[in-house]
């Protein structure tokens, strides 16, 4: 799918009129999206993309199948937590892959997205052990299985 039948699937699945959007941006025209939505103008700018993402309350990978790759199962989790600290992923038409801040954007590599996802799991997991030694009280360790006899060890 288009970027612009993705924004109008989005919006339509919203119950959002074009009107809706363009104010919620800022004041775009309606004829603007239309023309967006019909693929009759360029697509919008990444950083377009992004405010029309927030605008619609969905990831920017949602609005551009060029960012399919964002989609694997592997950065869904990372995606969503960057986005519920106000965070969100971007990529543009040369292939370099931003990171969107709420005040500005940067510039990353695939490797850094992997060590953020490394250091997001070290870190969760650092959290857990200490809720478990602050909590030791309410742990639970699981029971240890005893081996059967055979029957015929008599």
């Amino acid at each position: 799918m288009t970027i612009g039948e993705n924004i109008k699937r989005i919006r339509k699945a919203k119950n959002m009129t074009q009107k809706e959007l363009g104010e919620k941006l800022g004041g775009l025209s309606q004829q603007q999206i239309g023309r967006w939505e019909n693929n009759t103008d360029q697509n919008p700018k990444l950083e377009t993309q992004i405010r029309i993402a927030n605008a619609l309350g969905v990831p920017v990978s949602h609005l551009n199948d060029t960012l399919g790759w964002l989609k694997e199962p592997e950065y869904m989790p990372l995606e969503k937590n960057l986005e519920r600290i106000g965070f969100t992923l971007g990529h543009d038409d040369d292939g370099f892959l931003w990171l969107h801040y709420p005040d500005g954007t940067l510039e990353i590599s695939i490797d850094d997205l992997s060590s953020l996802e490394d250091d997001m799991d070290s870190y969760l997991r650092f959290k857990l052990e200490e809720f478990r030694r602050k909590r030791s009280e309410d742990f639970r360790p699981k029971k240890k299985k005893t081996p059967e006899r055979p029957k015929d060890a008599f």
